[in-house]
This record gives C-alpha cells, sequence and structure tokens, in this order.
C-alpha cells in the first residue's frame, strides 16, 4: 500500500484554523463552532487558539514478492498541533493567521500470510519504512467579516494557504517504479491554495445552531511536479450550555477530494485519486475563567466512498485551548449614571431614571454575548452620558426569580434589555445580539450608534 495516503492526510491539513480547534482529518477546515467562540467580534480584540489533532490509523494487505505472497502491515499516527491568532479590527472585519506544526509517525511489518512468521521481502524500505516525519506545515492567512442580523449571524473568511510546509524533492512514483528508495510523506502541498468559508449561526431556544462550508481551490503544479486535489466540505453543528461554564454540540460534516496529480497524472492505484467521507462526532467546551475555553472533539467515521487504494480514516480526536485579549482599552463606566442592582439572581423591580433614557440589562456570567453588549452600553453612554442610564441585573441562571419574572414569561433570552423612556414608560424590551439591540436603541431614540 503507498504511503501516499499519509501524504494526503498530511499536506491537505492546511486550514484557515480560525477559532475553533480544527480537526485532524484529511479535509477537516476546522470551523468556528458555537462552543468555542462568540459569534460576533469586538474591535482591539486578540483571539489566540491552540489546537492538537490525534488520527491512528492501521491497514493490512497481501502483496506480492519475488519469494512469494507477503502480508504487509501499516500502523500510523497523524497529529498536527496548530496556532492561530485572529485580530478584530472593526464589528464586522478580522485578520488572522495559523502555523500548524505535524507529525507523521509510520511503522511496518511484513509476515508470511500463512505462517504469521516475520518476513523481510526484497522491496521492505524502498515504499515505507519505520520512521517518524515532523516539522511546520503550510501557514494560512485570512480576512474574516461578520454580518449579523435579527440574531441570524453570517461569516465570510477568505484567504490563502502559503507554501512553507517541506515537500518531497522528487517524484515518489516515478521513483518506485524503477525500485528506487523513496519518501512519500510531505509536512506542505508546495503550492499556495485559496481558500473560502461560509459559516451561518443562530440561536435556536437555548442552544445554538451553525451551518458551515469551506472549498480548498488546487490552481497549479508545485514543486516536483505535484499538485494537490481541490477540497470542499461542509457541515451543521449544534451546541448548547449544560451550565454556566460547561457547553456540548454534535456536529455531522462530509468532506470531499479530488485526486492529486504528479506531473499531470493521477497516480492510479497508490495515491489520492479523489474520495468522500463523512464523519460524526460531539464536542465539549468547558470555561473555567473569562475568556478562556478548553475544548475537546471526537468524531468517528460513518461513510466513505474512495477511489484507488486509500487508508480509510480512523477516529479523529481534538484537544484545544481559546484564548483572547483586549488591545486597546475598553469603555469603562466612569463618571456615568450605571449601577447594579439586586441582589443577584433576584425578581428587583425595575425603577427607571427620570428624564433619562433607562436601559435596564438582564445579564449573566456565563453569557458570552453578555460581555459584549456590556462593553457596547458602557460606549453608547460615553457618548450620551446625560441621556441615558445604565441599571444592570445579573439573572445567574433559569432557575432564579429573575429569570422567572423577567425572560420566562415571555419566552426571552439572553442577552435582554428592557428600555425606558425619560418619560418612565417601558418603550420596548427585547432579546437579540448585542449589535442589534444597541441599533435598536439608537433608532428608537434618534441616538448615533
Amino acid at each position: 500500500m503507498s504511503r501516499a495516503v499519509a501524504i494526503a492526510f498530511v499536506a491537505c491539513l492546511a486550514s484557515p484554523g480560525v477559532v475553533h480547534a480544527g480537526q485532524a482529518t484529511c479535509s477537516n477546515p476546522g470551523l468556528p463552532a458555537g462552543a468555542s467562540a462568540s459569534s460576533e467580534l469586538f474591535p482591539g480584540r486578540l483571539t489566540l487558539t491552540l489546537t492538537t489533532g490525534l488520527l491512528p490509523i492501521s491497514s493490512s494487505e497481501i502483496l506480492d514478492d519475488a519469494t512469494g505472497p507477503v502480508r504487509y502491515d501499516s500502523h500510523l499516527v497523524l497529529v498536527e498541533t496548530r496556532l492561530g491568532a485572529e485580530y478584530a479590527i472593526t464589528p464586522q472585519l478580522a485578520i488572522g493567521i495559523a502555523v500548524p506544526y505535524r507529525v507523521v509517525d509510520v511503522g511496518v511489518s511484513y509476515f508470511d500470510p500463512t505462517s504469521g512468521a516475520a518476513r523481510d521481502p526484497a522491496f521492505a524500505g524502498i515504499h515505507a519504512r519505520d520512521e517518524t516525519v515532523h516539522g511546520v506545515g503550510d501557514p494560512s492567512l485570512h480576512v474574516h467579516g461578520v454580518l449579523s442580523r435579527r440574531g441570524l449571524h453570517l461569516h465570510a473568511r477568505l484567504g490563502s494557504t502559503l507554501p512553507l510546509g517541506s515537500t518531497l524533492a522528487e517524484d515518489p512514483f516515478a521513483l518506485g517504479n524503477i525500485g528506487q528508495e523513496h519518501e512519500h510523506i510531505q509536512l506542505g502541498t508546495g503550492t499556495a491554495m485559496p481558500f473560502v468559508a461560509l459559516e451561518a449561526q443562530h440561536a435556536l431556544g437555548p442552544g445554538t445552531v451553525a451551518v458551515w462550508g469551506v472549498g480548498y481551490l488546487s490552481v497549479y503544479e508545485g514543486s516536483a511536479g505535484y499538485r494537490p486535489g481541490s477540497r470542499i466540505s461542509g457541515g451543521v453543528t449544534g451546541s448548547t450550555n449544560l451550565a454556566r461554564e460547561l457547553t456540548v454540540g454534535l456536529a455531522a460534516e462530509v468532506h470531499a477530494e479530488t485526486a492529486e496529480r504528479w506531473q499531470g497524472k493521477v497516480p492510479v492505484g497508490e495515491g489520492n485519486e479523489g474520495r468522500v467521507d463523512a464523519l460524526i462526532g460531539g464536542s465539549v467546551a468547558w470555561r473555567p475563567i473569562e475568556r478562556l475555553a478548553l475544548t475537546a472533539d471526537l468524531k468517528v467515521p460513518v461513510y466513505a466512498h474512495v477511489t484507488g487504494n486509500q487508508l480509510d480514516y480512523g477516529v479523529v480526536a481534538t484537544l484545544g485551548l481559546v484564548t483572547s485579549f483586549d488591545l486597546r482599552r475598553r469603555p469603562s463606566y466612569r463618571g456615568l449614571d450605571e449601577r447594579v442592582v439586586g441582589p443577584a439572581g433576584s425578581a428587583t423591580p425595575v425603577t427607571p431614571v427620570a428624564g433619562k433614557i433607562t436601559v435596564f440589562d438582564l445579564w449573566a456570567a456565563w453569557c458570552a454575548p453578555c460581555r459584549e453588549l456590556d462593553e457596547r452600553l458602557a460606549a453608547l453612554a460615553r457618548r450620551y452620558p446625560d441621556r441615558i442610564a445604565i441599571r444592570k441585573l445579573e439573572v445567574v441562571d433559569p432557575d432564579s426569580a429573575a429569570w422567572k419574572a423577567f425572560l420566562a414569561p415571555g419566552a426571552f433570552e439572553l442577552p435582554h434589555i428592557k428600555v425606558y423612556g425619560p418619560d418612565g414608560t417601558l418603550r420596548f424590551e427585547r432579546s437579540g445580539p448585542p449589535a442589534d439591540l444597541i441599533k435598536a436603541i439608537g433608532d428608537g431614540f434618534n441616538l448615533s450608534n
């Protein structure tokens, strides 16, 4: 069996590596998910991700040798650790980079198919050998745009991989055809592959549903005459909070890849001639402190259609860490009319401030969009210090008196605001994305935000 399968796996992992912990499957783009990232961008915020994916593969087949048939067992462990960074310039635009480090560990054994005794065939070591190959793969750069409307968040990422990972100096199939020792494992593609990724997120009850797709385009032949296959992937994810700090999710995804080419030709019977794979699995994210999430993913293959002689996917396991830092000074409430009412979780009556627009903000410590709304409210109040008063109540969780009094009757979710006019009358209340809520306040009182 050709080691080109390992190359197809390792080389094609050059992905945008944006927010979510990337999966270590051949074509998985590692797209973001609600379990590990906010659906909005906040200017000046730097988000860092560190993920490690693991995929063990085993295979066995009977090959012909000059002395008779030989059972060839191969064992591969494929590992990728990826460091990604994304910086938000505006609420709608961010830029990002990702750098992968890859390790491919290969073990091969030869046996007599009848007796099981160890064999040392004439071709041993020519096509594959016990070895570990490691190094930096192809980094990627991207721009990230966000559009939010009435609870729907649309994300678009456009970028390209950079051909900086190590590649093969010679065509391994040409060397193999003349009986020469050769290498099949490479850590990069040798080409720049432009990509586009799209994702739509929407809150659905207590959870979030996301649909995503990504495509990588192979546009030219790179080093040693190698041209990787183009790839397209898509999937759906769903996540929900089990507790303040714990989020769980389910995912289903499909990956399709066209054939690789060497010197303009598809290596029939040995290399990656194209494939389609489907996987399902689950994820968990734990936030021990604000702006830090630990993530874990586990996916299993449920369908595969391959052309030629290729290895099947095994179980894919990924661990990740997501954190963020504010590189700009955040707006504060210092000197403004802002009060915390409570105690937390209580059904504290709302008392509007006479002569001012009073925004009653319901929030919870585990609600990431609530923190973004708080910063946006501070910025808005700083623009209109004589017109706006902010009152904040921590609702804690759905079992609290505050939640039952203010959110449950209207089937509202977080973030949620109640807005009173200067005359003390309730003008409106609603749940929604922070940007939509700020816009509603501005539109309702002719404020520029």
